[in-house]
């Protein structure tokens, strides 16, 4: 409960700084039209506003299970459930299965619409990593079993 709580805390303070930083480089640094640079304050803001949201949930969440320690348990004892579990890994396989044909799909467009190299490079990257620590985390698991 305790971790959960500081995990809150900082996701919180992250957000909250995330956010008076891009309306700091907003609002004193109102020429920052050099090149892609523009994108900073917002691209600050929209990660702030993800953070300090998830952040807020979190120790709600928390001072929540407080007041009520039943409910606490019977959280506690869902997300330790093996078919709970189970299920959850099933549902992360399938979305896998699915990310990996749209991410293929996307690479695909990417190429045909001819975009940046740079960006299809990152994003052959980022496919590849995924695949490869697949691989990794399948052959493992197979030596286990």
């Amino acid at each position: 409960m305790k971790r959960r709580r500081n995990r809150g805390w900082v996701l919180f303070l992250l957000g909250l700084a995330l956010l008076l930083g891009a309306w700091l480089l907003l609002k004193l640094i109102p020429d920052l039209d050099a090149g892609h640079w523009r994108v900073v304050p917002f691209l600050a803001l929209g990660v702030g506003c993800g953070l300090f949201g998830g952040g807020a949930g979190e120790l709600l969440a928390v001072q929540a299970m407080k007041k009520h320690p039943e409910l606490q348990k019977q959280q506690e004892i869902a997300e330790k459930d093996e078919r709970n579990v189970a299920l959850g890994n099933a549902a992360k396989a399938k979305g896998y299965d699915v990310m990996t044909f749209s991410f293929g799909a996307m690479l695909l467009f990417s190429a045909l619409m001819e975009a940046d190299l740079a960006l299809t490079l990152v994003l052959v990257a980022a496919y590849l990593f995924i695949q490869f620590y697949t691989l990794w985390w399948r052959f493992k698991l197979e030596k286990e079993m």
